[in-house]
């Protein structure tokens, strides 16, 4: 028998049984909509954050911090002045600034109704300036010049609470050399308020107070540096420098590239998503199972049918072929639907996100104009749809080779 002729066959017995159709179906749909709602909602995370690192992150700019700082008990705990100054002198870097940061409560200094959560960065303004220039526009004031011991630069605030020659308190935490915390006040003239610059590598700009590094290093009597941020002559050149660095302090320090993290955060994406997807594919072997009981239950309600087709001369694999098409479309039908079905519902999701930002308060992480966007590629597409094809033949092919070998006497016989 031609294949259009089985494929008829089994769409006219598939829409003999509508309701047991429909509800063999859902399964498929439902595990298919899951997979497709997670795996497009993964895919336009990872490229939402890939995007915005992008845009934060500079080609030219390297980052060099402690290396057990950061979750290992090897390398340095802290870094100086001294190795600031010899990766300064390395091939290849333009400039090398080193930087304290603290945590910092900010108000005026008559007036301490309204006060707000910054950073304290320790920098030297003439550096900070030649790394990130480009990215530096000031709305109020601008660059102290003379640089004096109390003055200060503030990063963009939602909050219009302060103004350029303000007098601003800052309420400093900084740990003492007994291991301590303690807070000390210091009092700062605002020479300038900065645009909104965004996220930008590991300095955060906006929500920061830009102080003299000696002015940071005396307030809390510590020479220890957080962080190093290199600029290097050429975007080309920050990977060899990256690895000049590792060499030169032989792996006792972290040294980030803008290109290398992306890279790294994209493969965490990618693992991330595909285990959601497998999990979400869990609902697929369920639907897998209920094919199979409703394929045998239709084999026995069909015992005469499949004995009067053998009758009239159709051969076993005939039955055979009529089953597995009646599964392949069952999969291709769910699937369609299932596909278009998780479109939507991540689509719903994404546009929920920035609320979800917003209550869960990680407007400081993502920003407040977070969208997610769900990316449906054509190979997720094909994939699914194939998918929930082959797990319905799968599940399949037990029953429609028992109905391909039933005699076809005791078939007729059948009641």
């Amino acid at each position: 028998m031609k294949a259009r002729r089985i494929l008829g066959l089994a769409w006219t017995n598939m829409k003999r049984r509508k309701f047991r159709t429909s509800l063999t179906a859902l399964g498929i749909i439902i595990g298919i909509m899951a997979t497709v709602s997670i795996s497009a909602l993964g895919t336009g995370f990872r490229e939402e954050v890939s995007t915005r690192l992008l845009q934060g992150f500079e080609p030219d700019i390297i980052s060099v911090l402690p290396a057990s700082d950061l979750l290992t008990s090897w390398g340095f705990d802290y870094l100086t002045l001294y190795e600031a100054e010899d990766i300064a002198e390395m091939e290849g870097v333009e400039v090398a600034m080193p930087i304290q940061v603290r945590g910092t409560v900010l108000y005026h200094v008559d007036d301490d109704s309204n006060h707000v959560e910054t950073r304290l960065i320790g920098a030297n303004f003439t550096k900070l300036q030649q790394i990130y220039g480009h990215r530096l526009n000031f709305a109020e004031g601008g660059m102290p010049d003379p640089v004096e011991n109390n003055s200060a630069i503030l990063g963009f605030l939602s909050e219009p609470f302060f103004h350029a020659g303000d007098e601003v308190k800052a309420n400093i935490l900084f740990r003492n050399a007994t291991g301590g915390l303690e807070f000390v006040n210091h009092t700062f003239t605002l020479s300038g308020i900065l645009e909104e610059v965004g996220y930008s590598g590991a300095v955060p700009i906006d929500r920061s107070l830009f102080i003299p590094l000696e002015t940071c290093s005396e307030i809390h009597n510590y020479e220890w540096i957080d962080a190093i941020i290199v600029k290097v002559e050429d975007p080309s050149l920050a990977g060899d420098v990256a690895q000049a660095i590792r060499d030169y302090y032989f792996d006792n320090v972290l040294v980030l590239v803008p290109s290398q993290v992306i890279e790294t955060l994209d493969g965490i994406f990618n693992i991330i998503n595909l285990f959601l997807v497998a999990i979400a594919s869990i609902a697929l072997l369920v639907a897998g199972v209920s094919i199979l009981n409703i394929m045998l239950v239709s084999v026995m309600e069909r015992t005469r049918e499949i004995g009067i087709m053998k009758a009239l001369g159709a051969r076993s694999r005939t039955v055979l072929f009529q089953f597995l098409a009646e599964a392949a479309i069952l999969g291709f039908l769910g699937g369609l639907i299932g596909i278009g079905l998780g479109y939507c519902l991540a689509y719903v999701l994404g546009q929920l996100a920035p609320r979800l930002v917003s209550a869960l308060g990680l407007e400081g992480i993502f920003g407040t104009e977070f969208y997610l966007s769900p990316v449906l590629s054509i190979e997720t597409f094909l994939f699914a749809l194939a998918f929930a094809v082959v797990i319905s033949i799968l599940f399949a092919l037990y029953p429609a080779r028992k109905a391909a070998k039933l005699d076809p006497v005791r078939a007729l016989r059948y009641e």
